[in-house]
């Protein structure tokens, strides 16, 4: 809830912006007259950018509680990453897209996964921003014909702990991703001296549960 409130913060003044922006250019036109071209071209742009806010506005506060279906991690990822760059406090942080393979699709609610994988990316930024370093977030993903997985990994402070109890951040991602038989992971790292923390979540392919399905129903 606190990721939506920061997300849907940054959504709402942009759309102000945008809003107010296209206001302007209106009042530009005089009637009768021949329409410029390049005030043509602005308002153009103006509604381009009001019709992306109103798409990640539908996907954010989409019913969590909706069917699985098969879905592309690959078509999900790029709406994260667009969703993090409205974040009120960690827009800042930057997030680059590392091993991006073409995995197979898995079955799972969709809002879920978007929720579960903005909550993890804003849970990385914020051990970056603590940092003070400037490194970006590294999200990356694969797959393997049973699973895909999904790894963000961020620079993190020296003395910080991880919590993974109940109540944490995984802990909550791993209830949300468990009609999906996902699991979630995190680790303390370092790589060429840097103290990093990753996340790491897997979840089954389509292909996979259906191989499980078919093999349990033999048998049974």
């Amino acid at each position: 809830m606190r990721v939506n409130e920061k997300v849907l913060k940054g959504l709402n003044h942009q759309l102000t912006n945008r809003v107010a922006a296209l206001e302007a250019v209106t009042q530009l036109f005089e009637p009768g007259e021949t329409t410029d071209e390049q005030l043509v071209q602005t308002m153009a742009r103006e509604v381009e950018r009001i019709s992306t806010l109103m798409r990640l506005y539908r996907m954010l506060p989409a019913e969590p509680t909706a069917l699985p279906e098969p879905i592309r991690v690959q078509d999900i990822v790029p709406s994260v990453l667009e969703l993090h760059t409205y974040h009120a406090d960690l827009k800042g942080v930057a997030c680059v897209l590392g091993e991006a393979s073409d995995p197979e699709p898995i079955c799972v609610r969709p809002s879920a996964l978007l929720r579960s994988l903005l909550v993890l990316l804003e849970s990385a930024a914020g051990h970056a921003y603590r940092t003070g370093s400037g490194l970006p977030i590294v999200l990356a993903y694969h797959g393997t014909p049973s699973a895909v997985t999904i790894s963000i990994e961020a620079p993190a402070p020296n003395a910080e702990g991880l919590f993974a109890g109940s109540g944490s951040v995984i802990d909550a991602v791993r209830s949300a991703l468990a009609h999906a038989g996902g699991n979630v992971h995190a680790a303390r790292d370092s790589r060429e001296g840097v103290p990093l923390i990753s996340y790491r979540l897997v979840l089954p392919t389509l292909g996979e549960i259906r191989r499980k399905g078919t093999g349990e129903q033999r048998d049974a």
